[in-house]
């Protein structure tokens, strides 16, 4: 009856431990928790800060009227008990895309006539997220920790090309491009030479700027350091309201013999504590909420 006792005490003993925890597991170990989800929540309100049609830019001037704002498949109303202007809902919708899936419920939209003052606002706190036209942030902003490396949005119109004599069919020194895209765009163009192939760099040459072009004049200036001493090629640049799209621009009427892209248009998109957000719903998205996304007036 004793080794009975005994056996009886170590079974219940073993039950207790097994149920606090302290025992081993009579189905083998306890599964690991499943890591946190990385997954990012549409957000109900998102304040974004855009150009003014009315802000020029060095490429293309744009005065088109405001029209309501599209983030991917999702639309917008204006909100009608707003008497600002600003806020738009987001209408429903039965089929949506990535970027429409996770579009805010609701936009609040402030169009700024000058960049310091978005800048301001954005660092205030007052914005969720400013797009800047190229080489317009300022270097304070640049350098800022909380806004260094900024996303760069590609919109889907807008090439910066440059035009060569008859015959000549071979593409500017590369070079060159860079130090134009540095010092007047901050870098923030894209070299079309990530979008497609390009022809073999050329000769050196000295350029000209078409005079539609807003910063014609800025940009001659910056050209006109690199050294011309014996050069004879002239080049002219020249902004093109044409797609982006890589097969719509290799199969445009202004693809001819001598008009050679180097650029395409990206914007500048700030998004500071909400930068996971943009990035899930696209970059570009944001880049195209900016003016004249379909069409750009010189």
């Amino acid at each position: 009856m004793d080794a009975v006792r005994v056996a009886a005490g170590a079974a219940l003993l073993l039950t207790v431990l097994e149920v606090s925890g302290c025992g081993r597991a009579k189905h083998g170990p306890t599964a690991a928790p499943p890591p946190p989800s990385t997954a990012v929540a549409r957000l109900g309100t998102l304040r974004i800060g855009l150009p003014s049609p009315r802000r020029g830019n060095l490429l293309f001037t744009c005065d088109a009227p405001v029209t309501a704002p599209r983030i991917g498949s999702a639309t917008y109303a204006a909100d009608s008990l707003d008497v600002s202007g600003r806020r738009w809902l987001r209408t429903p919708q039965t089929d949506a895309d990535s970027a429409g899936a996770l579009a805010p419920d609701t936009l609040v939209v402030r169009a700024f006539e000058d960049a310091t003052d978005q800048e301001i606002a954005l660092e205030r706190g007052d914005l969720d997220v400013a797009v800047f036209w190229p080489g317009e942030l300022s270097a304070r902003m640049r350098s800022d920790a909380r806004f260094r490396d900024p996303e760069l949005g590609l919109r889907s119109r807008g090439v910066l090309a440059c035009v060569a004599a008859a015959g000549d069919t071979l593409a500017a020194p590369r070079a060159d491009l860079e130090v134009l895209n540095r010092e007047a765009f901050g870098g923030d163009l894209l070299p079309w030479s990530e979008l497609e192939p390009g022809p073999a760099e050329g000769s050196p040459a000295r350029y000209v700027v078409d005079l539609t072009v807003p910063g014609a004049k800025h940009l001659e200036r910056i050209l006109a350091r690199i050294p011309t001493a014996g050069v004879t090629r002239t080049l002219k640049l020249v902004y093109l309201d044409q797609p982006v799209v890589a097969g719509d621009a290799a199969m445009g009427g202004w693809r001819t013999p001598g008009v050679m892209p180097v650029f395409a248009v990206r914007c500048v998109v700030l998004a500071g504590s909400r930068r996971d957000a943009v990035r899930a719903i696209g970059v570009q998205r944001f880049a195209e909420l900016a003016p004249c996304a379909t069409g750009t007036r010189r």
